[in-house]
Parts: structure tokens; C-alpha cells; sequence
């Protein structure tokens, strides 16, 4: 009784074993039957240079996830002018998605060429040996044009000469004057809108040079700007104080020019040794402290403003008044006017 109660169990084990291996086979078939890849070509045979299509289309169930090839821009020789997008429609029945693309291929040498099958994966099924569809390779031909040798071999023709008439120039005219409008309308709008420089103009006074200088140079003696270490506008101020005088009583340009035009001016050579030495000795000091930054010692910055007192006295205008008539008189020494 146990012996056949056994025997019976494991018929009908068996039994449900081959049934649950026909279901799996079952699945397989169908699931590979819904995931197909296919490839068509337009035209199996081209001429050199021409194109062609190639149409991939793939279905696949709805549920299922496509990995599509990477396509390269060539195969060989074959070369991929374009490829499409990737369009999406549905089978007959609508159980199935069916996905294409187009690509247009062309070759430039002669010869039979394979193109070789795409493989499109369903990254979701870890079966490597059935999670991919693959297309057929695809062959065509691709001929060179026929020649002729029945017929005589003729030159090449020469370039044929197009003449050249206005309308040919007529561009490059507009061009031209619309450049040169654009070039005379920018230098118009320069010189309108450009800053001009300022340049000080200095009116001569009224009053007499040398009490203008001595009055200045009373004031910058005051103001003590070397005592609180301010040694360049001391030697500035000094410097333009006796630039103006020189202005005013000689007319020499002396704010325009440097140390050296102004002792090498006619004027200025004709006074005596000695102010002509003291005035070279101010005006070089000058420089050395505004342009070398030296520092004079205290004997310096003084013996400079000496010099320049010196100066403006011995070479200023003297008016000498008498009964008959005021006489004036320019002096060169140190005569004072009462």
C-alpha cells in the first residue's frame, strides 16, 4: 500500500515538472517571438558616390526597455551620412512595440560590401545568451559608371569665361561707400565730441613783475612747506613764482619750457654772472627734487629762496621820477626804487 502511494506521488511529480518546464519553454518562445530585430536596404546595388537607405526596425513587448546600438559614422568603407530619430509606433494588435530608424549610407570606392547585423539589447534580462535581438547582415554593390570605350577620348574643355557686368559690381560699390560713409561719420563725431585740452592762459598784471614775485615769494617764505617736510611743492611753488616773473618782465615762455631752454634763452643770458648763477642754481635744485625725489638740507631750501629774492631785485624795473619827466630804466644791479 506505501509502495504504490509512493509510486503514485512521484508520477504525478513528474507530471508537474513537465508541466512547469512546457510553461517555461512556452514563456521563452513567445518572448522571443515579440523581440525581433530586422535591417532593409532601399537598393542592393548603387552607383560610387550615391546613396542609399538602411531601415532598422525592432519589436518588442510594451513592458520591455530597448538598449539600441551605437551606431558609428562609418562601416568600413561605408560611410553614414545621416541617421534619423528613432520613431515609435505599435503592431496590428497593439500587443507589441515596433521602433525604426533610418540611416542614408553611401561609398565612394567600387566593390561588394556587408553590412554587419545590429544587436539590441534588453538590459532588464540577465539571460546574456537570450536578452538580444540581432539583424541579418545586409549586402550591396557599388558600381562605377560605365564608359564608353567605342568613342573617341575627348579634351577637357576649357573654363568658360562669364563677362562681367555692372550688376556684378554694383556690391561691392554699395560697399565701399557705405565704409567710407561709416569711416568720414566716426572721425565727424571724434572731432565733435573729443576733449580739448585745457590750456591755462596767464594775463599779464597790471602792477609791476618784481612786487608780484617778491609778495609770492613772501607768502611761500610763510607757509614754510620744506619745515613740515613738504619739499616739492616748496621747490614747485619757488620754480613758478620766478617762471611767471620771467614772463611778465622778459615775455619769455618760462611756464612752457624746461631748466634748460630757459637759461639757454638770449634774454636770460644777458643778465650778470652772478644772478644768472643764482637763478641756475634755484631752477636745478628744482628739478632734482621733483623729478630725482632728493631731500635738501635746510642751508639748501633757504639758499634757494635767497636766490630767488637776489634775483627779482637785481633785474627788476626801476622807475627813476624827476621834474620833467619820469625816465625808466632797466637795471641790472642792485638799485632799489625809493
Amino acid at each position: 500500500m506505501i509502495k504504490s502511494f509512493l509510486k503514485y506521488k512521484f508520477i504525478r511529480m513528474q507530471k508537474s515538472f513537465s508541466l512547469f518546464a512546457i510553461l517555461i519553454l512556452s514563456y521563452f518562445n513567445i518572448y522571443s517571438q515579440n523581440f525581433s530585430a530586422v535591417a532593409k536596404i532601399d537598393s542592393s546595388e548603387i552607383l560610387i558616390g550615391k546613396q542609399a537607405h538602411v531601415t532598422l526596425e525592432v519589436t518588442h513587448p510594451k513592458n520591455q526597455k530597448i538598449q539600441w546600438p551605437e551606431i558609428p559614422d562609418t562601416l568600413g568603407k561605408v560611410e553614414i551620412v545621416e541617421k534619423s530619430k528613432i520613431d515609435t509606433s505599435f503592431t496590428a494588435d497593439s500587443s507589441s512595440i515596433v521602433n525604426r530608424q533610418q540611416l542614408i549610407i553611401t561609398c565612394f570606392d567600387s566593390g561588394y560590401y556587408v553590412i554587419p547585423p545590429f544587436r539590441f539589447i534588453d538590459p532588464s534580462n540577465t539571460d546574456t545568451t537570450n536578452n538580444f535581438a540581432e539583424t541579418q547582415p545586409l549586402l550591396f554593390t557599388v558600381k562605377t559608371i560605365p564608359v564608353d570605350t567605342t568613342k573617341a577620348i575627348r579634351a577637357i574643355k576649357a573654363p568658360v569665361e562669364v563677362p562681367f557686368s555692372f550688376e556684378d559690381l554694383l556690391p561691392y560699390i554699395l560697399g565701399v561707400l557705405i565704409l567710407a560713409a561709416i569711416v568720414v561719420i566716426t572721425i565727424l563725431l571724434y572731432k565733435r565730441f573729443k576733449k580739448k585740452p585745457v590750456i591755462k592762459v596767464y594775463e599779464k598784471p597790471k602792477r609791476p613783475a618784481h612786487e608780484i614775485a617778491i609778495e609770492e615769494l613772501k607768502k611761500l617764505q610763510e607757509e614754510k612747506l620744506w619745515q613740515k617736510g613738504d619739499f616739492k611743492s616748496y621747490h614747485t611753488r619757488l620754480t613758478d613764482i620766478i617762471r611767471l616773473y620771467l614772463w611778465h618782465r622778459y615775455d619769455v615762455n618760462a611756464m612752457e619750457m624746461t631748466t634748460d631752454e630757459i637759461l639757454s634763452t638770449h634774454t636770460i643770458k644777458q643778465v650778470n654772472e652772478e644772478s644768472f648763477s643764482k637763478i641756475k642754481y634755484m631752477l636745478e635744485l628744482a628739478d632734482f627734487v621733483k623729478f630725482a625725489k632728493v631731500i635738501p638740507i635746510a642751508n639748501e631750501n633757504e639758499q634757494s629762496l635767497s636766490n630767488a629774492y637776489d634775483f627779482v631785485q637785481a633785474t627788476k624795473v626801476v622807475v627813476q621820477v624827476t621834474e620833467k619827466s619820469p625816465e625808466v630804466k632797466t637795471s641790472e644791479t642792485k638799485e632799489v626804487t625809493p
